[in-house]
């Protein structure tokens, strides 16, 4: 079983009731992350994701399933989910905390903790951690322009 935390912040040109809003779209946020193939929302706190990942020699398909177990407008939200594929489990949470900037400006702090089993939580965090950082910088990266 290998861990893995990320965290960090940054701000964007928008209001916090708007960054709230696009935050809380499971759609918004796959749109972001790469190798997400498929979002299907059940309902306004539970969502699947299908998504294509490739961790050293290992490439497959991960299924997740996830839930908003905290939203509290315009303020923060907290996301818990299960993945499963490539012969590997993967447990997460993830969340943000909104603060205002001034001048209609946002910041998002955010983090993400994740336990991840099977053939590629054996891996360990030196084939991981590169690959994960990739993704959340991607991720953030995108983030930061489509908020902008």
């Amino acid at each position: 079983m290998a861990r893995v935390h990320y965290d960090g912040s940054f701000e964007v040109n928008k209001p916090r009731d708007v960054v709230y809003n696009f935050l809380i779209d499971p759609r918004n946020i796959a749109s972001i992350i790469p190798g997400v193939e498929s979002v299907d929302v059940i309902d306004p706190d539970n969502f699947k994701v299908k998504a294509s990942l490739g961790v050293g020699a290992i490439k497959g398909t991960v299924n997740i399933t996830a839930r908003f177990t905290e939203k509290k407008p315009p303020e923060s939200a907290k996301v818990v989910g299960r993945g499963s594929g490539m012969q590997s489990t993967m447990d997460f949470e993830i969340g943000f905390r909104l603060e205002e900037a001034g001048s209609g400006r946002t910041r998002v702090n955010w983090y993400f903790d994740g336990n991840i089993g099977g053939l590629i939580g054996s891996m360990g965090a030196r084939v991981l951690d590169p690959v994960a950082q990739r993704i959340v910088q991607d991720s953030v990266e995108k983030l930061r322009q489509r908020l902008s």
